[in-house]
């Protein structure tokens, strides 16, 4: 007995897509739950991006909306993240801006130590939220310890 070809490759594309539809429902739900949802735009790039940052006690985690990644697209170490001077969107930016949202350079390392350069666009309260978790990191995080002799 054998099973007709077009079950055999509707198993296959279900195994295929199974994963593919878990992953962006992840996002969509428990990664949307959990964070702050925002545009981004990294150095070099044109397109701004849909996406969710959660911060932990040392990084902040950016997660693009429509990604079949379980985890975050970036990592960037709080000790190292810089904020550039906000200013307002301009031409193009204001057809996916919202109104009142900011846009804010940035600059850090992630865990390979490689330099990440981008713009974020925000509202101001998503940006007094960023700004407060940066601004709140401990002595130890931001000194490493030195270990005594």
């Amino acid at each position: 007995m054998t099973a007709p070809i077009g079950v055999i490759l509707g198993v296959v594309a279900l195994l295929i897509l199974l994963p593919v539809v878990a992953a962006v429902l992840y996002r969509l739900v428990f990664v949307r739950r959990n964070s702050t949802s925002l545009l981004s735009k990294r150095a070099g790039e044109d397109a701004w991006r849909y996406g969710a940052v959660r911060y932990t006690d040392t990084e902040v985690e950016f997660y693009r909306l429509l990604s079949i990644r379980f985890r975050p697209d970036v990592r960037l170490d709080r000790r190292t993240l810089e904020l550039g001077k906000r200013r307002q969107p301009t031409g193009t930016e204001l057809d996916i801006a919202e109104e009142g949202e900011i846009i804010v350079p940035f600059s850090g390392q992630d865990r390979s130590g490689g330099v990440v350069d981008g713009e974020l666009c925000l509202g101001p309260a998503e940006l007094t939220a960023m700004l407060s978790w940066v601004e709140a990191c401990s002595i130890e995080q931001v000194r490493p310890r030195r270990h005594r002799r």
